[in-house]
Parts: structure tokens; C-alpha cells; sequence
């Protein structure tokens, strides 16, 4: 062996090496990659609410995401950071169970599970992105007005009677209502609807928000927004295949084509070689017609067959190895009937 080919046999093992310390390196580090963390500070006093939000689970064949949330009162709505002093309710868009948490005062405060809604396409795996809003809201009792500023009362003056004149009949103006019979379809709506009735006799509170989002094989991307209006923080997150599920997912489709590929030239080699059939290439194709499912579902979260990866890969290179391996056997059989009558005459 010369020396052009002991070195380059060197750089193969070294790339090889390089190339595995770098996968190791990218997966040790891919939690920072992948990860959300967002903070939305909007009090300018010391009377405010905590929400810590956590992300627990990402459902994408339910179209649904999960999370924690946890309320920590501060200033003159706190007992203490476990304890509101006042009555808060919080409002949330969830799709499943309440929508309006109390927490009496007093009480010790507990986390609270919610669900919100995802919007993406499955189908398009590894490249699916999917979207999902969540707002929230937080209300307390309105403080009551300083006996100062509240305005006098006056005293009630009974109107005076009036006599109608003789031949007027007095007659009252219906109030118009709304029509019952209206059957107009209503959208549905995932953001927060907030109604009159959620606002009587309370005031918003300043949210300052903490969010955070870690799920192995999804990468987050988001922002926080707040409404001016009615305190309503809303945070707004992006969610994809992290980069190393797509990498892994590509890997796996390519080397699902080679295999088909490769398979179907040794079975057209053979089909064409006028020597006896080597049947090699014939066991090769059944072992891959049931090997090839297995070697699919090893892409990290996968969903079922019909995504956009099985339509570049998989499905060609099942239709491949099975066409392969019905040649090959019919090759074969009309070979045999052609060499038993050969024999005969």
C-alpha cells in the first residue's frame, strides 16, 4: 500500500472521529438550542402578579399544547408569596376544563393546568411548524373609592303625579329586542373573550410573566405581548422539529432510498445475467419489505404513515423493494419452466 493510500485511509478514521465527537457535542448542547425562556416585566409599582408559566407536554396529533401556570401575589395583593390578601380570579384561554380560576383569599394558591390550541399541519413532518396563543388575565376586587372623593348623595324627590287629560290614553315604547330566531353561525374563537360581567366590580392587575418552554425534539420560539387596555398578557409561540430530529429524519429517509436503490440494481443485474439465478438479491428484498417500517419509526416522533417524509422516501422505497423482489421471482420461475423443457427435448 503507497503512502497516498495509508493517509487517506488516516483522514477517513479521523473524519469519522470528528464527525461523531461532533454529533455528541451538538446533542449534550441541544437543550439551549431548543428552549424558550421569555419575561415580560410591566409593573411600575409593587403591587402586581407573578405568572409563571410552564409548557409540560406538546401534543401535535391532538392539536393541543399543555401547560403549568403558577400565580405569585405581590404588594397589597399578598398575605404572603403563597397567600392572596384579596380575592384574585384568573382568566385563561383554555380549550379544556375552566377558563376562570378563583383563588379565595387567604387561601394557599395552587398551580393550575390548562390546554391551549395548536395550529399546524402534522402531515408535513419533519417540517411541520405549528402556532398557539395564550393569553391571560388576572382581576382582583376594585379597590373602594376614599370617602373624600365620593360624591354626596342627594336626598330623593318624589316626581309629581301628572293627570292625563281627558280622551289621552298614555302609551309606553316598546324596547326593541334581539331576534331569537337568528341562526347565524358564530366563529370560534381561541383568543380570551373578555365580557362586562368579568370586569364588574374588578380592576385588572399588572402581570409580570415568566415563560418557559423545554421539550425534548421541539424548538420554541415566541414573544410576549401585553393589552394597555385590560392588563391582558398574551404570549405567542412558534413551534418546529428541532434541528437534530430533522437532521435524524433526513438521514433515515436517504438511507431508506439507498437501500430500495441499490436492492433494485442488484435485482436488475441478476434478471439480466443469463447464468443461474442468484436468489441473494431476492431475500434481500423481503427482509427490507418488512425491515424498511421498523428503520422508518426510528425518526424521533413520527406520526402515523402519510406525512410528506413517506412520500419522499418511504413509500417509493417499499414500492421499489417490492417490485424488485416480484421480478426477481418471476424471473426465476419462467427460467425454470425455460430450463425443464430444455431438459425434455
Amino acid at each position: 500500500m503507497g503512502l497516498f493510500g495509508k493517509l487517506a485511509r488516516v483522514a477517513v478514521v479521523l473524519a469519522m472521529a470528528g464527525i461523531y465527537v461532533l454529533v455528541v457535542w451538538l446533542g449534550l448542547t441541544e437543550e439551549s438550542r431548543r428552549s424558550l425562556t421569555t419575561t415580560k416585566n410591566s409593573a411600575t409599582t409593587g403591587d402586581y402578579v407573578v405568572v409563571s408559566m410552564k409548557v409540560t407536554s406538546f401534543d401535535p396529533a391532538q392539536g393541543v399544547l399543555h401547560e403549568r401556570i403558577r400565580v405569585t401575589p405581590m404588594g397589597r395583593f399578598a398575605l404572603d408569596r403563597a397567600s392572596p390578601a384579596v380575592d384574585l380570579k384568573l382568566l385563561i384561554n383554555s380549550v379544556s376544563g375552566k377558563q376562570i380560576v378563583v383563588f379565595p383569599k387567604g387561601e394557599r394558591i395552587s398551580p393550575v393546568d390548562f390546554v391551549s390550541v395548536l395550529s399546524g399541519n402534522l402531515n408535513r413532518y419533519p417540517f411541520d411548524k405549528y402556532t398557539s396563543d395564550i393569553d391571560v388575565l388576572v382581576t382582583a376586587p376594585a379597590a373602594p373609592a376614599p370617602r373624600s372623593a365620593r360624591p354626596a348623595r342627594a336626598a330623593p324627590v318624589a316626581p309629581a303625579p301628572v293627570a292625563p287629560a281627558a280622551g289621552i290614553v298614555p302609551t309606553v315604547t316598546p324596547v326593541p329586542e334581539t331576534d331569537a330566531t337568528d341562526d347565524a353561525p358564530v366563529p370560534i374563537s381561541t383568543a380570551l373573550e373578555i365580557g362586562a360581567s368579568d370586569l364588574t366590580k374588578s380592576e385588572p392587575v399588572t402581570i409580570n410573566e415568566n415563560f418557559v418552554a423545554s421539550i425534548t425534539g421541539v424548538r420554541f420560539e415566541g414573544q410576549v405581548t401585553e393589552d394597555d387596555t385590560y392588563k391582558l398578557v398574551r404570549t405567542s409561540v412558534v413551534m418546529r422539529r428541532a434541528r437534530n430530529v430533522v437532521a435524524v429524519s433526513i438521514v433515515v429517509m436517504s438511507v431508506m432510498f439507498i437501500l430500495a436503490i441499490s436492492v433494485m440494481m442488484m435485482a436488475l443485474r441478476v434478471a439480466a445475467s443469463p447464468d443461474a439465478i442468484n436468489l441473494l438479491p431476492l431475500s434481500l428484498c423481503v427482509t427490507l419489505i418488512f425491515g424498511l417500517p421498523a428503520l422508518r419509526n426510528i425518526q424521533p416522533g413520527v406520526p402515523g404513515v402519510g406525512a410528506l417524509g413517506d412520500y419522499l422516501s418511504f413509500i417509493w422505497a417499499e414500492f421499489i423493494v417490492t417490485t424488485s423482489a416480484i421480478g426477481l421471482a418471476w424471473t426465476w420461475i419462467v427460467r425454470t419452466i425455460r430450463d425443464q423443457r430444455a431438459k425434455k427435448t
